[in-house]
């Protein structure tokens, strides 16, 4: 697998999810292991996440607050997309605007039925970190039979993951 790109969710994968972009106050409190793990990912990275009313500017912004925003060279939001995940018109519209393709990106998230879910049905590595997951009582039931590519407990684990996946 030759990669190009690591998208994550922004939600619970990187940020805590009580947080809204658009009225964010600070402090911002991020998800264990994202100050050490970010800085180890050797690849573009990207931010792509659902939003209730906040476009790229104010997600940057949020991402910016919490000391992350350097990280990220592309921020997709649904309502830049006009959709939300798991809509694949979503994952589309941020393939194109990271200028990749699906076969090249590598998507962490913390959701089955929206994230992983969503990059699966369009063609795209899934990584699923099972120990920050926030599921409602019919998650399963909307992911169907959809599981990820990779399974990880903590985001602590997926630069020891990259490397294996670069490395096949």
């Amino acid at each position: 697998m030759s990669l190009k790109l690591v998208a994550f969710d922004v939600g619970h994968t990187l940020i805590d999810e009580r947080i809204d972009a658009a009225d964010f106050v600070e402090p911002i409190t991020l998800m264990p292991h994202v100050l050490e793990v970010l800085p180890q990912i050797r690849l573009p990275m990207a931010a792509w996440s659902n939003t209730k009313s906040a476009r790229e500017t104010e997600v940057r912004n949020l991402l910016r607050a919490a000391g992350i925003e350097r990280f990220f060279s592309w921020v997709i939001t649904s309502i830049d997309a006009n959709c939300r995940k798991p809509n694949r018109e979503f994952f589309r519209y941020a393939l194109e605007t990271c200028g990749v393709r699906a076969d090249e990106v590598l998507f962490v998230g913390n959701q089955l039925n929206t994230d992983v879910c969503g990059g699966t049905q369009c063609g795209i590595k899934t990584v699923w970190i099972s120990g920050e997951a926030h599921r409602s009582p019919d998650e399963t039931m909307l992911a169907g039979d959809v599981t990820a590519d990779y399974e990880i407990e903590s985001l602590a684990e997926l630069p020891a993951l990259l490397g294996k996946i670069q490395n096949r």
